[in-house]
C-alpha cells in the first residue's frame, strides 16, 4: 500500500465517522416520531420473557434515569469542576429522554404522563444536584445540608402530588388471561398514571368474561409499594387483544 492509498483510507474512515456523528447529533437535536417500533436488542437479551413494547420503552426510561443520578452522583464526589460537568451530562441526558419519548410516542399507551414524569422529575434531579455543589461552596454547616435535603424531598413530593392531581387516576386497564371459577387472571401494563407496575393480578369475576377480553380495573393505592387493581368495574365486548388500548370507547357492559 503506497502512501496515497493510505491516506485515501483514512480520509473514507474519517468521513464515515463525522457522518455518522452529524446523523446522530440531528436525531438527538430534531427527533421525530418514527412509524416502525423499536428493536430492543440490547434489553431483550437481558429480559427472555415476553414484555411489550411500552414496557421496554417505560425500562429504557427509568434505566436511563437512574444512569443519571448515578453519573451525577460520581460527578458530586470525584470531578473538579462539578457545576460544568453536572451542566454537560444533564444537556446529554435531557436530549436523549426527548429522543427516546418523541421518536416512540406513538407506541406508548397513554405518551403524556411518561413525557410530564421525566421531564419533572429529571429538572427537579438536575436542581437538587445543582442546588447541592452551590451549598457545598457556600458552607460547610452540616445542619444546612440536613435542612437542603428536607427541601429536596418536599419537593419530589410537591411533584409527586401535582403529577396526581395532572395525570393520575385510580383505575387502569387489563387483559383477561385466565379464569377460575370466581376468580379471574389479568395481565396489566406499566400505567405511570395509575401507579401500577406490570404483571398479573387476581381479581373477582363479574358477568360474561372470556379470555382476551379488555377490562378496566379499579385500583387501590399502598403506601410506598404502588397500587394494585382490586376489581371489575367495566368490561369492553368491542375488541379482543392482548394489548391494551390507551382508551377503548366503544361497547361496555
Amino acid at each position: 500500500m503506497n502512501i496515497v492509498d493510505f491516506f485515501y483510507i483514512i480520509g473514507e474512515r474519517v468521513e464515515s465517522i463525522t457522518m455518522k456523528l452529524i446523523l446522530l447529533l440531528k436525531e438527538l437535536l430534531f427527533p421525530v416520531p418514527k412509524k416502525a417500533p423499536p428493536k430492543f436488542r440490547f434489553l431483550r437479551k437481558i429480559i427472555r420473557k415476553n414484555v411489550t413494547i411500552h414496557e421496554f420503552l417505560s425500562l429504557k426510561l427509568q434505566l436511563a434515569f437512574l444512569c443519571y443520578l448515578f453519573v451525577d452522583f460520581l460527578i458530586v464526589l470525584f470531578i473538579q469542576d462539578k457545576f460544568m460537568w453536572l451542566f454537560v451530562v444533564s444537556v446529554i441526558y435531557f436530549l436523549y429522554i426527548r429522543k427516546i419519548l418523541l421518536n416512540n410516542q406513538y407506541f406508548f399507551l397513554d405518551f403524556r404522563p411518561y413525557r410530564y414524569f421525566y421531564y419533572g422529575i429529571s429538572v427537579i434531579a438536575f436542581l437538587a444536584f445543582e442546588g447541592y455543589v452551590i451549598l457545598k461552596l457556600m458552607t460547610k454547616v452540616a445542619y444546612y445540608y440536613y435542612a437542603y435535603l428536607i427541601v429536596v424531598f418536599i419537593l419530589v413530593f410537591m411533584f409527586r402530588q401535582f403529577f396526581k392531581e395532572k395525570y393520575g387516576r385510580d383505575w387502569t386497564y387489563g387483559v383477561v388471561e385466565e379464569i377460575k371459577g370466581d376468580v379471574v387472571k389479568v395481565y396489566v401494563h406499566d400505567d405511570i398514571a395509575a401507579n401500577v407496575k406490570p404483571g398479573y393480578y387476581w381479581v373477582d369475576k363479574v358477568g360474561d368474561l372470556e379470555k382476551g377480553r379488555i377490562v378496566k380495573l379499579l385500583i387501590e393505592e399502598r403506601m410506598l409499594k404502588g397500587a394494585v387493581p382490586k376489581r371489575i368495574i367495566e368490561v369492553f365486548f368491542d375488541t379482543q387483544s392482548s394489548e391494551i388500548p390507551t382508551e377503548p370507547n366503544k361497547a361496555r357492559e
